[in-house]
Parts: structure tokens; C-alpha cells; sequence
């Protein structure tokens, strides 16, 4: 065969190969990208459109009960005033409630902000859309269900962002104006502090949405094997619009004027140069002058907050307020050894712990306990020594130091000596010390030193002195 024949079966076949890879990476799309990961996007959707929009309503109504106070107590103080604060073409409380539960809002110009996590999610639905005739038809119904919800969660974080800004103006003029007639009112300093715990919650709700789940890592992982979708990404995510950078623009027009990575280092290397020989190494204190200032400036930032307010309160808050209820939780296992005495053998008791986080310092808890016979060192033996249930509080001392006290009822097994009479339930009065250790970046390990006040009470007598390990489970 000539090289001319060839060339030309070449470029007959190369179309037709390249077709056929394009619809190989869409079927492979279809086959391992499973349902699940479209019913996850669409959940996680609206368990976050849910919270907020709940949150939101009850600071409203919470908001407006007590600005209808302040007004009260504003006419009778500077009835000017009031009326200046409370004319019908002010915003108020209550016509922002009653606007949002209209779901209307006159805010159709504000946009949303940037946010990567979002913009990679609906960039992601719309790659996929684009290749929904390989879907099943069951994938396409979910498929459709999670572009409405994607689509509806961006005019949601637009106006939430937009009532976010109109809370804290109005937040703001009613401390401003009425604290000049009314000092510091109970109802003012509660506007001050639900608004802000409004923001934090909502910052909290969106870190929480912004983690992806194992169906997410997985659609991703499958997502960025394929050549088209980084291309599809690269032209049509949000950031790409912002920038400029069309599906119809070519990459070298958008990114024209650019400095290059190498343009960037030989300037670097000139610099270094003409600052003789000790060029270099005074460029790199410079560097890590910058870089201390800038990790000082980053710490400030997380310590305000990245809502966007710019505000620190001017009250000690409860950060546990901010959280979910399951973010509150944390749960424990523990063991504690037991010496034997006359009746019972030597145990091992295993416990496992919820807490709830009352605040920032204080958690109560609750629950069970095993005790497992161990016998004596002469003789191992293992036995059921009975079930317990427990109560406790720890309160933050100092640093990694808490003052811990609880309650328990164990239950033990009758007494093996015919006539003599035993409390089967043996109750525990426990107060102490224990001290929480941080290992790795979940993990918490808290060691106990507990006395058992009620110990001389029961029949046969307790152990005293308690000594438990617990480590974190979450």
C-alpha cells in the first residue's frame, strides 16, 4: 500500500475513532457514575435550602417581636424619634418577614458571591445534562430534579445574601438611634445578638454544604478522567464567565496580557541578581517577612469571620448556638478497671458515652456500662458482672482541666451466698477531675480521677476511687 493510500485511510478512520472514544467516556460516565450520586446532590440541596430558609424565618420573627418592643418603649421615651425610625418607606423587621414569607423579593438584580463549591457542583449537573441521552431513564428524572434544585439555590443564596445585608442595616440603625434615648435596652442588646448569631449559623450551614460527601469524591474522581469535562469545565464554569473566558473564546484571547509562571521566575532571578550577592538571600527574609504578615492578616480574618460583616461582638458568645444539633454531639468510649473484693471478682467496666455541648465550656451526657469479670491473676476467668446506666457533666476548668461529676446505677448479680442480701442496683455518686488531650486532628483522649461518694452506702461497698481512659469516637 502507498504512504499516499495510507494517509488518506488514516484520516477516513481518525474521525470515526475519536467519535467512538467520546462515546466510550460518556458511556463509562453512565455506568460507574451511579444514581446515587444525583439523589445525594439533590438531598444535599434541599436539607440546605430547608435550614437556612427555617433559620432565617425564626430570626425574623424573633427580630420583629422585639423591634414592636423597642417601638413601644421608643414612643414614650422621643415620639420624633419613633416616627423617624418606624416611617412607612423605612425597612423594618416586619415587612422583611413578611417579604420573605412571600417568597418575593425585589432584588432581582443582587447576585449571588462567588463561591467554588457551588460553581463546581452546577458546572458538574451541566456536563453531566449535556450527556444525558446515554442516561437511563430513571438517571435523567433525578438528573432533572437536581438541576431545578441547583438552579433554584442560586436565586436563594442571592437573596439570602441580599436579607443577610438588609438584617444588618436595620440592625444597626435601630442600635444607632435608639440607644441614644434608651441606653443599652434588654431588647436591643438581643437584636445585637441574635444578628450576629444569625450570620455565624448561616456561615455554618454553608461550610457544612460546602464538604463533599463519598458519592461527590467519587462522581469527581470519575469526572476528571474524561478530557472533554476539564475542557467543559474550563468554559463554562461561573469562574470562567467572571474572567471571560467563554465556550466561544479561545484561551490565548482570554488570558492575553498574562504573566507566565516562567516570565514571572526569570524576573524573580533578575531581581536577585542586581541585588549583588547577597541578592538572593535578602529577597528570601523579604519573602518570609511577607509571608508572617500575611498568615497575622489570615488569623485576624478567621477570628471575625468570613461573612462579610467585619464585625466582632461585643459579648462573649455561645459558638455552640451557631451549630446543628448533631454538631453538638460527641460521643466516647471509655474503660475502667476494678478490683475484686469478698463478693465480686476482679472487672473490666466498658462504657459508651453521648454528650451534648451546653456550651462553649460545659457538656452533659448520658450513657451505658458492661462489667466483665476477670477473675483473679491466679485464676482468669471470664463472667457477666452486671449492666450500668450513667449520667455526667463536665465543666472546663482550665485549659485541658474539667471539673466532671455523675450519677450511675449498676446493676450486679445476686449475691452467690444463700441468706445475704445485696443492692442489686448499686448506686454511684461521682465528682473528680479529668483532663481531654487532642491526638491527631479528631481524635480526643480524656483520662478521669473520680471519687464515688455514695460508695460506703452500698452493700457489698464500691470502690472509692475511680480511675477511667475514654477516647472520641467522632
Amino acid at each position: 500500500m502507498s504512504t499516499h493510500k495510507l494517509l488518506f485511510l488514516v484520516l477516513l478512520i481518525y474521525p470515526v475513532c475519536q467519535c467512538s472514544a467520546q462515546a466510550d467516556s460518556a458511556f463509562a460516565l453512565t455506568e460507574k457514575l451511579s444514581q446515587k450520586y444525583l439523589t445525594h446532590t439533590s438531598n444535599k440541596i434541599d436539607l440546605y435550602s430547608k435550614r437556612v430558609s427555617n433559620k432565617t424565618e425564626k430570626t425574623l420573627v424573633k427580630l420583629c417581636r422585639w423591634e414592636t418592643k423597642i417601638q413601644t418603649l421608643l414612643q414614650k421615651a422621643n415620639p420624633e424619634a419613633a416616627e423617624r425610625l418606624f416611617a412607612n418607606n423605612s425597612i423594618s423587621f416586619k415587612k422583611l418577614l413578611e417579604e420573605y414569607k412571600r417568597s418575593e423579593s425585589q432584588l432581582q438584580s443582587y447576585k449571588a458571591g462567588y463561591d467554588k463549591y457551588r460553581d463546581d457542583l452546577l458546572t458538574q449537573l451541566k456536563y453531566i445534562d449535556s450527556n444525558k441521552t446515554v442516561l437511563t431513564k430513571k438517571s435523567q428524572e433525578l438528573l432533572t430534579k437536581a438541576k431545578d434544585n441547583a438552579s433554584q439555590l442560586e436565586n436563594e443564596e442571592a437573596r439570602n445574601e441580599a436579607f443577610q445585608k438588609m438584617i444588618k442595616e436595620r440592625r444597626q440603625q435601630l442600635i444607632a438611634e435608639a440607644m441614644k434615648y434608651m441606653g443599652k435596652n434588654k431588647y436591643l442588646q438581643k437584636i445585637n445578638k441574635e444578628g450576629w448569631y444569625y450570620v455565624e449559623t448561616l456561615k455554618n450551614y454553608k461550610q457544612l454544604f460546602n464538604e463533599p460527601g463519598k458519592a461527590e469524591e467519587t462522581a469527581k474522581n470519575i469526572l476528571s478522567k474524561i478530557p472533554a469535562f476539564k475542557e467543559f469545565m474550563r468554559r463554562n464554569s461561573m469562574l470562567a464567565s467572571l474572567l471571560g473566558i467563554s465556550a466561544d473564546a479561545a484561551s490565548s484571547q482570554s488570558l492575553a496580557g498574562l504573566q507566565t509562571r516562567f516570565a514571572a521566575n526569570n524576573q524573580m532571578q533578575s531581581l536577585a541578581t542586581a541585588g549583588g550577592p547577597n541578592g538572593a538571600q535578602y529577597m528570601q527574609q523579604n519573602m518570609q517577612t511577607a509571608q508572617a504578615e500575611l498568615n497575622k492578616l489570615k488569623q485576624r480574618i478567621e477570628k471575625v469571620g468570613s461573612s462579610g460583616s467585619g464585625e466582632l461582638p461585643d459579648f462573649k458568645p455561645n459558638n455552640q448556638k451557631t451549630k446543628t444539633f448533631a454538631q453538638r454531639l460527641e460521643y466516647s468510649a471509655d474503660i475502667q478497671p476494678l478490683r475484686g473484693n469478698a463478693w465480686l471478682p476482679g472487672a473490666l467496666n466498658t462504657g459508651i458515652n453521648v454528650g451534648y455541648k451546653l456550651n462553649d465550656k460545659s457538656v452533659i451526657g448520658a450513657g451505658m456500662s458492661y462489667k466483665l469479670g476477670l477473675g483473679s491473676i491466679q485464676k482468669i476467668r471470664f463472667s457477666n458482672q452486671g449492666i450500668g446506666f450513667r449520667s455526667f457533666i463536665d465543666w472546663k476548668l482550665k485549659k485541658q482541666f474539667f471539673i466532671s461529676g455523675g450519677y450511675e446505677l449498676n446493676k450486679i448479680p445476686a449475691s452467690p451466698q444463700p441468706g445475704f442480701i445485696i443492692d442489686e442496683w448499686q448506686r454511684s455518686g461521682l465528682v473528680g477531675l479529668s483532663k481531654k488531650q487532642t491526638i491527631g486532628k479528631k481524635r480526643t483522649v480524656k483520662t478521669q480521677l473520680l471519687c464515688d461518694f455514695l460508695s460506703y452506702q452500698q452493700i457489698p461497698k464500691t470502690q472509692p476511687i475511680l480511675f477511667r481512659v475514654g477516647i472520641s469516637l467522632k
